[in-house]
């Protein structure tokens, strides 16, 4: 029995691995490939590089712990082999926790990050959790990235974007005349897709009742205002109110603990962190996304929306500005000039995927 159990959790580990490889990062015999691991992720990285070189890519696997580590990676100097092996890469794989370092990091340039978001690179942010025991499902991955690509293509098109929640979320926005850019996130592999969008300057208008997770709480990949408290663990409490008008926040109210944050953290950049810097709709539907993903703050969900605020002064040409804090809420009504896109936890497939794609 052992021995059979032995033989079908590596065949579950060669097709996790061969499916991220092949099928998402397209990796192709001859390609050079990178895998950026720490501690956490070494056997991992070792897995993968294993099945990339079975497929005929020349994989090489970078093991920064004694750089970064759980407590290191914002000091973590450019490290020019690091950085050149990834220049030099076909395709790379970072497997370090995301919410600690990213591919902007590693490169010395800011924009960087959101460019391997987007999968202008190649360079993917791997959620490496859970890699040995996820029972993958092609299919449903794969449909959540069509699924993220459509739903980009159809707010491109214009109208109304309509976001409520039972619990008081009531904001609105109007895509192509109100926004700056409409991006397909799809370079957090496997599980997590979503349509990011940015809106113009003065053309967010509404209320949050933040009822999921924060990232305040962090403020930014691990350098916590109030250290140890992850935004998941705080969803017990009633929910922070913000209130923005003309894209900037103009009030809120909730918890002591939570607004004395919020207001230190929009406060304390110059300029000031108090626009509304994202939509985020997120289209994954993989539960595993919740479990393995985003564990350090608990934002990102399945079932939620997020508004970002920050400073962004680049709108169009960036997601995230030197300060974006992510807050979620659960169980949103989508629509599109009244039209659902999303309710009752389920997309409006039969609207989003009329027709092929243009």
């Amino acid at each position: 029995m052992s021995e059979k159990i032995s033989v079908d959790h590596l065949d579950r580990v060669r097709r996790n691995c061969r499916f991220i490889i092949e099928t998402l990062g397209g990796g192709r015999p001859g390609e050079n490939a990178v895998f950026i691991c720490d501690s956490q992720c070494r056997e991992n990285a070792l897995a993968l590089s294993d099945m990339a070189l079975e497929l005929g890519l020349h994989p090489i696997v970078i093991d920064i712990d004694s750089f970064g580590g759980e407590r290191r990676y914002l000091k973590m100097p450019v490290m020019k082999p690091l950085r050149e092996a990834i220049l030099a890469s076909d395709v790379s794989f970072m497997l370090c926790d995301q919410m600690l370092t990213d591919f902007g990091m590693f490169l010395g340039n800011t924009d960087e990050c959101d460019q391997a978001l987007l999968g202008h690179s190649r360079r993917f942010t791997l959620e490496a959790r859970g890699l040995m025991e996820w029972e993958l499902d092609p299919e449903r991955i794969l449909r959540d990235r069509e699924r993220t690509l459509r739903l980009t293509d159809l707010l491109n098109k214009g109208g109304l974007l309509h976001v409520t929640t039972e619990r008081g979320t009531d904001f609105s926005c109007e895509m192509v005349k109100g926004t700056d850019a409409i991006y397909p996130v799809m370079a957090i592999i496997p599980f997590y897709v979503e349509t990011a969008v940015i809106p113009a300057l003065g053309a967010f208008n509404g209320h949050l009742a933040v009822d999921g997770a924060s990232q305040c709480a962090y403020a930014q990949r691990g350098f916590p205002i109030r250290p140890g408290i992850p935004g998941y663990m705080e969803t017990c409490m009633e929910p922070l109110q913000i209130d923005i008008k003309d894209g900037r926040v103009c009030g809120f109210e909730g918890p002591k603990l939570q607004m004395e944050r919020l207001e230190k953290w929009m406060s304390g950049s110059d300029p000031h962190a108090d626009l509304a810097d994202e939509i985020g709709l997120v289209t994954a539907t993989s539960r595993e996304n919740d479990r393995y993903g985003w564990l350090i703050d608990g934002t990102h969900q399945t079932h939620c929306v997020h508004v970002a605020l920050g400073n962004n002064n680049r709108r169009g040409e960036v997601i995230h500005a030197p300060e974006h804090c992510d807050f979620d809420m659960h169980d949103p009504k989508i629509t599109l000039d009244g039209k659902i896109l999303y309710q009752d936890r389920q997309f409006n497939d039969e609207l989003l995927f009329q027709g092929a794609r243009v």
